[in-house]
């Protein structure tokens, strides 16, 4: 039953031998990123564990490699994305031979003694491939550079983003009501010995939603993706969803995609990502009302005062020990901050590549770190945080640079856009870790900033008269 696995490999394949590689990102492999869990794995032996979104990345891939490579500009963003996923298998397959100096038996030991784990850093290697090298190659060459049926690229990948947002976020309403995951109950069929990651959970009476990205923060992070992409869509795509879904009702299609998914995220009840939101739309708007210099001081400046109130606040509310919390919040806050607590002596036992993702420790019951920067600091060491955060400042860094450059209004806006995603991701991932399909698109995003080029200003970019990318456009 787990070879359905591979259906969107066969569909990709079709699709990439009747039309474009373009064709194949939108229509299969973003459909089965957003609709398809990936905790769900089909497994050959001897090779490595293979997803929904794997399989059908891997035919995109092959196509990329043989009709785009003469288009590839090599940059510092790339040697990034390989060095991360190269660590990332170093650290699992590594990390207990590097941490001990044995590692130079590699040079003078038969391949007996080899380090046990490298088998398993082999299968993070590959999956490094699958989840960010060839996202990142599809998000550079194909979402900026090319049209796809009249269009530029960018408008139908979004548009078919924040549609499929918006339904798991429909069919998600009777998880919230009933407190049981449609997706694991229909893919529990199919895979009868691989139990989901997690059971979903409910809070204040009702399912904290999760759709079919495993865990209801990470759910609640894809739909503050669509959130903001959505509004930018609203703007810059005036055409898009103008259609009445009932000609007795005003409500348009873009109107019900929108509430959709902020009713997507309201259900999610997680509180990473709505703070996450909070702050990415407060971006928009002052970028909307102010200059962008301006905008940024007083971003910068809200940053920085929420920052310090909210440490003394974290302080006094995590003051207690975990027995004696009074609620649900104020115990994840204490776990939150036992975390750091208590890792950090284990991160400093190994720097450099740490304990690798499937072997590191459990601390005082801890199993589950709920902090990405802490999480890659324990797995993958000092060196996987370090081009974790060199990727982003980079993509931020690339955004900034474009705002500067870029004159149409429909671009300058995309670039806030991604910029508030950013943000948005940034702070929700000090809640828990950036996994599943959030990964992906992450990847996906970080390439498409890099193919975004002010060059494309010269050969006839929309008017910067157009709209300007303001908050309030979307609640009135």
């Amino acid at each position: 039953m787990g070879l359905i696995i591979l259906i969107p490999a066969v569909a990709c394949w079709m699709v990439l031998a009747r039309g474009s590689a373009r064709s194949a990102l939108i229509n299969v492999y973003l459909p089965t990123v957003l609709l398809l869990p990936q905790y769900f794995e089909l497994r050959f032996p001897h090779l490595p564990p293979l997803t929904f979104a794997g399989a059908a990345i891997l035919p995109l891939g092959v196509a990329l490699l043989v009709s785009e490579r003469r288009r590839w500009r090599l940059d510092l963003m790339d040697l990034l994305v390989v060095l991360f996923a190269a660590s990332a298998a170093i650290s699992e397959g590594m990390s207990q031979s590097l941490a001990e100096g044995t590692w130079t038996r590699l040079f003078t030991s038969p391949a007996a003694a080899l380090p046990s784990g490298l088998n398993n850093g082999i299968f993070q290697l590959f999956e490094g491939m699958t989840t960010m090298v060839l996202p990142y190659m599809a998000g550079k060459l194909l979402i900026e550079q090319g049209e796809y049926q009249g269009l530029p690229t960018r408008k139908p990948f979004l548009r078919r983003m924040v549609i499929l947002l918006a339904i798991v976020a429909a069919v998600s309403v009777t998880d919230f009501l009933t407190g049981k995951s449609t997706w694991q109950t229909v893919f529990n069929h199919f895979f009868p010995g691989q139990p989901p990651v997690w059971p979903m959970q409910v809070r204040w009476g009702f399912g904290r939603i999760a759709g079919p990205f495993a865990h209801a923060i990470l759910a609640g992070m894809m739909f503050l993706m669509g959130l903001i992409y959505c509004i930018w869509l609203r703007i810059f795509a005036p055409e898009w969803g103008t259609r009445k879904v009932f000609k007795e009702f005003s409500l348009t299609l873009r109107g019900l995609v929108l509430w959709a998914i902020v009713a997507g995220l309201l259900m999610t009840q997680s509180r990473g990502p709505w703070i996450g939101a909070v702050l990415a739309l407060i971006f928009v708007f002052l970028m909307g009302a102010f200059p962008m210099g301006k905008a940024a001081v007083v971003f910068l400046a809200l940053m920085a005062a929420l920052s310090v109130a909210g440490y003394y606040y974290g302080n006094k509310y995590t003051e207690s020990k975990q027995g004696q919390a009074t609620s649900e919040g104020q115990q994840n806050a204490i776990y939150r901050r036992n975390l750091i607590r208590n890792f950090i002596p284990v991160v400093m036992q190994r720097k450099a590549f740490g304990w690798g993702i499937t072997t590191h420790p459990t601390v005082n019951g801890q199993d589950s770190v709920d902090n990405e920067y802490l999480l890659l600091s324990v797995t993958q060491g000092l060196t996987g945080l370090g081009l974790f955060l060199a990727i982003a400042a980079a993509c931020g860094g690339r955004l900034l640079w474009l705002a500067a450059r870029l004159k149409s209004a429909e671009d300058r806006g995309l670039v806030i856009a991604h910029l508030a995603v950013l943000i948005g991701l940034m702070t929700t991932i000090a809640t828990v870790y950036l996994g599943e399909q959030v990964f992906l698109l992450f990847f996906l995003i970080v390439g498409w900033v890099q193919g975004m080029n002010p060059a494309r200003e010269a050969v006839g970019a929309r008017s910067a008269t157009a709209p300007r990318f303001e908050f309030r456009r979307v609640l009135t």
